[in-house]
């Protein structure tokens, strides 16, 4: 099995925020622990979701910051950090805006999930890059997500030319991603081996449409 990127002390609590929100309101799960569920591999220490407008009052009690972006708020639930990324506030600071990922979800665990597809693209978007910690799990989660989700490439390709994404954060970001993540293929793959026959494939077929 792959290594662990965080330790069950820091994910634990995570996940325990993240069931408890599922009680109590309506959101589309995104980031590192929607990865997480449509992989089984890589837990996340925090919580990051889209809501409606509606769903506000129920996080203001926590109080909402700025999350180093203009445009994304985050709660503090618990110690968890849960990003909030609201309709009509968060979308000039991520890929895909936020109406469009409320309406395309699986439903995974009895949670609504941001279809994986949608799911590459905003964790291509590298929503919170000070940190290189989470610089290297959104490396990680992108390729974990590439060679073990079911992403649909002619999918991504619709996307990226619907919503005029920047080749770095497209189809050039994930070529880089997957060679940047080949000196950390034991968060990904069981053997460097595996980790190099699914990289020159998926080279290749993303250059058949990029």
């Amino acid at each position: 099995m792959p290594r662990e990127f965080y330790n069950d002390n820091e994910t634990s609590k995570s996940l325990d925020v993240l069931n408890g929100l599922a009680k109590k309101v309506d959101f589309v799960l995104i980031g590192g622990w929607a990865v997480n569920f449509y992989v089984n591999m890589q837990k996340s220490k925090d919580v990051d979701i889209a809501i409606d407008t509606e769903q506000l009052p129920y996080f203001k009690k926590y109080g909402i910051q700025d999350y180093g972006e203009i445009g994304i708020k985050y709660s503090l639930i618990d110690g968890t950090y849960v990003g909030l990324f609201i309709e009509g506030v968060a979308d000039e600071d991520i890929t895909i805006p936020v109406k469009k990922i409320l309406a395309t979800t699986n439903v995974i665990r009895g949670i609504k999930v941001v279809d994986e597809s949608i799911l590459l693209l905003l964790k291509m978007g590298g929503y919170f890059r000070e940190e290189r910690d989470k610089q290297r799990k959104d490396v990680i989660d992108v390729v974990t997500l590439l060679f073990y989700g079911r992403v649909n490439l002619r999918t991504v390709k619709k996307y990226v030319e619907e919503y005029k994404i920047d080749k770095r954060k497209g189809f050039g970001g994930v070529l880089e991603y997957i060679d940047k993540a080949e000196t950390m293929w034991d968060y990904i793959t069981d053997t460097k081996e595996e980790y190099v026959r699914l990289k020159e494939r998926y080279k290749k077929e993303i250059r058949k449409l990029y």
